[in-house]
């Protein structure tokens, strides 16, 4: 009986030093759909680079970890030549079609709320390019809606995932 007291307060005491951790939660935390995915070009008219109904996801989670994934739609047909399951790769020509049609990175973000500023930390990415790089992006968000970009030379549009 005598060991079961100061176990209890141990155990108490750990409690209450978890409970004061700061929380790391921030409103972008959660899924969200990609809704558009635009750029301006150079006569300054908006590209859609997936399309003007793009699929895929942003993912902040509430360790500070990142992942995206975007495609083109309509999705590309099946490469009749490759076989992924079985080491085949497709052509090159198929190889260059599915590289430019599909976005996917990941990493941590960072959230600055003064400047409504969100970094992406890219730790991976199907673009060599970006591994390794930070990618601050600007956004506004407004209820289940997430706008990354400044909205003049670029735009994504995400919705939340409820």
């Amino acid at each position: 009986m005598k060991i079961f007291h100061p176990l209890c307060y141990s155990l108490l005491l750990v409690t209450l030093v978890f409970a004061q951790q700061p929380s790391k939660t921030h409103a972008v935390i959660g899924t969200w759909r990609v809704v558009e995915f635009a750029d301006v070009d150079k006569d300054g008219k908006w590209v859609y680079w997936f399309g003007e109904h793009p699929r895929g996801y942003i993912v902040y989670d509430a360790t500070g970890h990142v992942h995206i994934q975007i495609m083109k739609v309509p999705a590309l047909a099946p490469f009749p030549e490759s076989n992924w399951d079985m080491g085949t790769a497709p052509s090159g020509e198929h190889a260059v079609a599915a590289y430019t049609t599909y976005e996917a990175y990941f990493g941590t973000y960072t959230v600055d709320e003064v400047k409504h500023v969100v970094t992406h930390h890219v730790e991976g990415s199907l673009h060599p390019d970006y591994t390794g790089t930070e990618q601050p992006r600007l956004f506004k968000l407004e209820g289940d809606r997430l706008e990354i970009g400044d909205g003049k030379t670029y735009r994504r549009v995400f919705e939340r995932v409820r």
